[in-house]
């Protein structure tokens, strides 16, 4: 009689369930993806959602993802792909790969020792690592533990003595270069966050403490000292009771004043790359080569701020055009395959920033959950390279990709201002 097909799966069955097979959830997740759902498992709701929130409705959010979905590839085979080469150099600093791990704040709050492991991931791979100015740890804390290239991101602050102080921080500590960010005149509105209690440092609320009893090591982990606060400004900021990120930035942050004369001044003092994160105009893209700086961040906060703003890759192909080979274009918000990244730059972009997909993998594992999310990174986007037919970085270029019209035709933007 013929073995039952059955047999096999049944026995595998029970391996498992004797514990005789095991495994590594990190090791074998295949996807940013996986680690989303990994980080989602571990945290509580309000926590999670301070990784994977954005503003309002999330229309912008889920935009910058959709977008991406809908650029196609164009590949080209019958090319020699034995060597595919994802280095790159940008303003002068060469990089292994096409992409920075760029600034989230408030690591702390997804437990453990928040941005740290993050940092050493990224000193293990040689990736720049965007130190925010809204971190847990302090610019000298997040540098004791680096080993590779660091670069700084900048809120201007309402005093300008701390933005000062920042800067010159920044610089003692050998950041490579300053991202001053200036979407965040005013905080968006984040339902999550709202909806959850969520506050700095957390406490636990009528609202929330069944999830913190659920996640006994994550309440463990987040209460013990010191206290979860921006470190990078002690001594600077008043009291120590919880407040809403809204609050805080209310109070803080919102510079309802700023304007480019501002970034002019920070430009007299930062002497390396100065980038402006948060362009989604031609215009405005162009008054930041108006004041100096080196390149430009195409950026919506990943849809945490104005929410039913343009996703990013929708905004890339007209500002590029804009301002030509002059400025460095970095490409953020939305990135979560190197799929993604390999279409940002042929569409025009010189270098992409990824925020949620490390922080989903530090929520999820730790250091060997970051290490994990680059090295996927990394397959991905040299094997979307090598199918395309796309030997380096240089070679990519807007034949190797289609995209609606829509997005680069006549009549979309105004025309910039000279």
């Amino acid at each position: 009689m013929a073995e039952n097909p059955l047999t096999g799966a049944v026995e595998f069955a029970k391996m498992i369930a004797a514990g005789g097979l095991r495994v590594d959830p990190v090791e074998s997740a295949p996807s940013v993806e996986d680690f989303r759902r990994l980080a989602k498992r571990r945290l509580p709701t309000m926590a999670f959602d301070i990784i994977d929130g954005a503003s309002n409705h999330e229309i912008t959010k889920d935009d910058n993802a959709a977008d991406l979905r809908r650029v196609r590839f164009r590949p080209r085979w019958l090319t020699d792909i034995s060597h595919v080469d994802i280095s790159t150099e940008v303003d002068g600093m060469p990089l292994d790969r096409p992409y920075v791990m760029g600034p989230l704040g408030l690591q702390r709050m997804i437990g453990g020792t928040g941005e740290l492991p993050a940092v050493r991931a990224a000193g293990k791979a040689g990736i720049p690592f965007t130190i925010s100015t809204a971190s847990n740890w302090s610019i000298e804390e997040i540098a004791d533990v680096a080993t590779g290239p660091l670069w700084y991101q900048l809120y201007m602050y309402k005093s300008d003595r701390i933005v000062t102080n920042l800067i010159q921080r920044a610089k003692a500590v050998g950041a490579e270069a300053l991202v001053v960010t200036v979407d965040v005149p005013l905080n968006g509105k984040r339902y999550r966050d709202h909806r959850n209690g969520m506050s700095i440092p957390p406490k636990v609320t009528a609202s929330n403490a069944l999830q913190a009893v659920r996640h006994l090591d994550w309440t463990l982990a987040v209460m013990r000292p010191p206290a979860i606060g921006f470190r990078n400004l002690v001594g600077e900021i008043q009291g120590d009771n919880a407040v809403s990120h809204q609050e805080f930035v209310a109070k803080y942050l919102a510079n309802l004043t700023l304007t480019w004369e501002n970034i002019e001044d920070v430009r007299r003092q930062w002497d390396g790359p100065l980038y402006i994160k948060g362009i989604l105009t031609p215009e405005d893209a162009l008054r930041a080569k108006k004041v100096g700086a080196q390149g430009i961040y195409v950026s919506n906060h990943g849809g945490r701020q104005l929410d039913s703003s343009p996703s990013t890759i929708s905004v890339l192909p007209t500002i590029v055009d804009t301002v030509g080979e002059d400025m460095t274009v970095v490409f953020d918000s939305g990135v979560r395959t190197g799929d993604d990244i390999a279409k940002a730059l042929a569409v025009g972009a010189d270098l992409v920033s990824i925020g949620r997909a490390w922080g989903y993998a530090n929520a999820a594992a730790g250091e060997r959950g970051v290490t994990r999310v680059l090295e996927i990174l990394d397959e991905e986007l040299a094997l979307a390279m090598g199918q395309l037919g796309a030997t380096s970085v240089d070679a990519l270029d807007r034949g190797f990709v289609d995209y609606p019209e829509i997005w680069h035709g006549e009549g979309l933007h105004r025309e910039p201002e000279a």
